[in-house]
């Protein structure tokens, strides 16, 4: 799909919700009701919203999780070595692709306060730019998510169902641009109660 208004620009949205949310406790924060609907269909509603090809990885409560997001015009991928951490999951979306890509975002499922138009300005700056450095969100000067990758440079980072993306972007700072985000919703997501509770307080629209 085309995104942000761009007709020549192709994006994948590789959305990881396959971890253990072992931080939340006994509740796995993806199927937690933000605004009405589980956090993990929010997510992905933003990134459908912002034009971009959806692959959603699943692995624990995999169920639970394909009946949340029931209906949307998405790929799941499984990725059954979930438990090994976040390297296999990007690899399984990887590996799952079809076809070429201008670029490819790894996302996270937990970041409520992003919008449709946060990604979009994020894309709108990869497409006026020469698209060939990833860009990493920042907001006064913290890294936040989702990372943008060249589909030519992420590529190169998956081998074997296991991708190193972040030790190849902390490999090659050449290659990285920081994108200068207008507000905090890159680098806020709910990984713990106190998260949960700081988020609802600043109120989920």
């Amino acid at each position: 799909m085309a995104s942000s208004d761009k007709p020549d620009l192709k994006v994948a949205t590789i959305l990881l919700a396959a971890g253990l949310s072992s931080r939340m406790g006994a509740r796995n924060k993806l199927l937690i009701n933000i605004g009405g609907e589980p956090l993990v269909r929010r997510m992905a509603a933003t990134y459908l919203a912002a034009k971009t090809n959806l692959t959603v990885v699943i692995g624990h409560e995999a169920a639970q999780v394909r009946e949340a997001l029931a209906g949307l015009p998405l790929t799941f991928v499984e990725n059954p070595h979930f438990a090994k951490g976040q390297p296999t999951s990007i690899g399984a979306g990887l590996d799952s692709l079809k076809g070429d890509y201008d670029a490819v975002l790894i996302a996270l499922a937990d970041q409520a306060a992003l919008g449709p138009g946060d990604i979009r300005d994020l894309l709108d700056a990869f497409a006026a730019s020469e698209r060939n450095h990833i860009l990493i969100p920042t907001f006064r000067g913290q890294r936040g998510n989702p990372v943008l990758f060249p589909f030519k440079l992420i590529v190169q980072t998956n081998a074997d169902g296991h991708s190193n993306a972040r030790r190849f972007t902390d490999a090659n700072p050449q290659l990285v641009e920081r994108y200068q985000a207008a507000n905090d919703h890159f680098t806020t997501d709910i990984d713990t109660p106190d998260d949960l509770i700081a988020f609802t307080r600043r109120g989920a629209s």
